[in-house]
């Protein structure tokens, strides 16, 4: 096993204290005493607390009787070291006797990124100096602890992790032993090598962009990449290990309860470097955080606030006692609407997909996403939310609702050439070849040349992104995590709306999109999606879409299932589909990605198969399996 060295890999960031602000120096009934007199020992030590306070060395060191030379650095060491951003200093009762004095000083400390501050209680101790009262000063005024050459300590502790919860509250993580798989700089041989070796082991081309520029910056650190499980890291091994600068962490940390959801729940490791700059203090180099998906979005609120404890040292580092400690807040849990069991419906449904796939389930009653799963798992991409694809005929469901709200039927006239010419430019139906005679089979066989027709007759361009619009295609979600709501841009002239209408050209989509627009035809009702509690598209109010609207897609979509194009797909009864086929990039033939997408009951799903031919045949018996599975009885 390889490892980084211990030393390096730990290594904590020291940060500079940042200014003081709102500074509060509180002396008691005497701090009126305080005029620039230094006759009295409580004016003096109001003026080297205000002083202090606002950490004026010089005005601190004139106070004091025979200052060591290390008196400002000291100082000024120990307030830096432990990131104090405010200090307040408030003095207790004056004891005098004869030429000496002394007074309690409860110091208030707030350190950089720890939520409660720190109190440290020491003595300032006073001496008559042939009639002019000064600070007799040691290392002690600071923190009783302290002797000359001793130094404070801050270490940062933190309570456990919070969960992110599923439907009913359910744990969506559980403990597992991974390797995190990462860079060391000074161990790098080539560059290239390096990177080629992890993006043919499944690593985000990103993430390892990211973690070489990072080892070129800091070489002697470990830069994570990407974190694995322990029984894919054995099969990685003989390839990556031996690649010079490829370095390997064994830890035993949290993961999602199914594969699937790293691309919801995300993953916990090593903060990077960059990291590190953005967050800043409290955390340091050791600092475990999120890297991917809702651990990375909400890592302030899982990770709470830390809490802290001040040690006195030696200079070499040798423990000498404790200062003060401060508890760690807890963090608070990450609701959301994922139901693992449907979870699991949705992997085991895609387990046999070979091909880059996604698949999502939405409750079409509240809008919140139940499942969604990625395939492969290592492609690092979440294409269920933030895909952005060409939809195909599924499209043709929001052709369809352009076209009822102008007055047109199910049963509306409608041919279906074998091609349609629109501004010189050639359009060929991609899977419905059987006779028609109206909308409804038209939209059964997913005519394009029909629906060219009918929407080149009967619509304007502005009509389709207004269209889309009341279906929220176009509006970004903010559900928790990034995600793509779609676009449909305006067609430019004919041919641009020719292939808008069916929709290639400009428009795209995520599988989401595509699910939420299913959901909305299934219930009447446009929501926003739901994913995480409290995200802003939680609290959006659901719009209605015209009743006609839904009656006509209900009998259209149904008729897809029955005769059309996604029959004999083994799809349950109850379900109301449309398929699509969207062409993209080059070649002969053009590559096909495959769409699916509808509802059944309360289960609203959108399927997408990149380069998988046509919709029906290709996504037709997985998204029958997963409903079949989500159907079965609970037990």
């Amino acid at each position: 096993m390889k490892w980084a060295r211990p030393g390096e890999r730990a290594r904590a960031a020291r940060t500079a204290g940042a200014a003081t602000a709102g500074v509060l120096v509180v002396t008691g009934a005497l701090l009126t005493a305080c005029s620039g007199s230094s006759s009295t020992p409580q004016a003096t030590a109001a003026s080297y607390l205000a002083d202090w306070a606002n950490r004026d060395w010089l005005a601190m060191r004139a106070l004091v009787a025979g200052p060591p030379a290390d008196f400002t650095a000291v100082n000024a060491a120990a307030l830096t070291d432990l990131t104090v951003t405010h200090a307040s200093y408030t003095a207790g009762q004056m004891h005098i006797s004869g030429s000496s004095a002394r007074e309690t000083v409860t110091q208030r400390l707030r350190l950089a990124g720890i939520g409660t501050p720190i109190t440290i209680t020491s003595v300032l101790r006073l001496v008559d100096s042939s009639g002019h009262w000064l600070v007799n000063w040691s290392p002690a005024s600071i923190a009783p602890e302290l002797r000359p050459g001793d130094q404070l300590s801050l270490q940062v502790n933190w309570a456990p992790r919070a969960q992110i919860l599923g439907a009913g509250g359910a744990p969506l993580t559980t403990q597992a032993p991974m390797v995190v798989v990462g860079v060391e700089g000074q161990l790098i041989k080539n560059a290239k090598s390096v990177s080629a070796a992890l993006v043919s082991a499944g690593a985000p081309q990103q993430a390892v962009t990211s973690a070489l520029d990072g080892a070129k910056t800091e070489p002697t650190w470990f830069e994570p990449v990407y974190t694995i499980t322990w029984a894919r890291y054995q099969q990685l091994k003989p390839t990556i290990y031996p690649i010079p600068g490829t370095v390997f962490q064994t830890i035993y940390e949290r993961a999602p309860i199914t594969p699937g959801l790293g691309y919801v729940v995300g993953s916990v490791a090593p903060i990077t470097a960059q990291q590190l700059q953005q967050l800043g203090p409290p955390y340091n180099a050791s600092t475990v955080v999120g890297q991917t998906g809702l651990e990375e979005a909400y890592q302030r609120q899982l990770a709470g606030q830390p809490g802290a404890t001040i040690t006195a040292t030696t200079a070499n580092g040798a423990p000498l006692g404790t200062v003060a400690t401060v508890k760690p807040q807890p963090g608070t849990p990450v609701q959301t609407s994922i139901d693992p069991q449907v979870q699991r419906d949705v992997e085991s449904a895609l387990a046999s997909v070979h091909k880059q796939a996604a698949l999502i389930a939405v409750n079409a009653q509240t809008g919140q996403v139940l499942a969604s799963d990625t395939v492969p798992g290592t492609s690092g991409f979440n294409l269920a939310l933030d895909g952005a694809f060409p939809p195909g005929s599924s499209f043709k469901i929001v052709t369809s609702t352009a076209l009822i709200e102008h007055g047109l039927t199910p049963s509306s006239a409608a041919t279906c050439p074998s091609q349609i010419v629109v501004d010189g430019e050639v359009f060929h139906n991609s899977e419905g070849t059987a006779p028609i005679s109206d909308l409804l089979n038209a939209f059964a066989e997913s005519c394009n040349t029909a629906f060219i027709g009918l929407a080149t007759h009967n619509l304007t361009a502005a009509e389709f992104p207004a269209t889309a619009a009341q279906y929220r295609l176009g509006t970004t979600p903010e559900l928790g995590l990034p995600a793509f709501g779609g676009s449909v841009p305006k067609p430019t002239d004919e041919a641009d709306l020719a292939a808008t209408t069916i929709g290639q050209g400009r428009v795209l989509m995520s599988p989401l999109a595509m699910a939420m627009v299913a959901a909305a035809v299934d219930t009447g009702k446009v929501r926003a999606p739901v994913l995480v509690s409290g995200a802003p598209d939680a609290k959006v109010t659901p719009a209605s879409l015209p009743p006609a609207v839904v009656r006509y897609l209900h009998t259209m979509m149904a008729q897809v299932v029955a005769t059309g194009t996604a029959s004999g797909k083994g799809l349950p009864p109850g379900t109301y589909a449309k398929t699509g086929t969207a062409q993209y990039g080059s070649g002969n033939p053009l590559p096909q990605d495959a769409w699916l997408v509808g509802f059944n009951g309360d289960i609203a799903f959108a399927m997408v198969t990149v380069d998988g031919g046509e919709g029906g045949p290709t996504d037709g018996p997985i998204v029958a399996k997963f409903l079949d599975l989500v159907r079965q009885p609970a037990g």
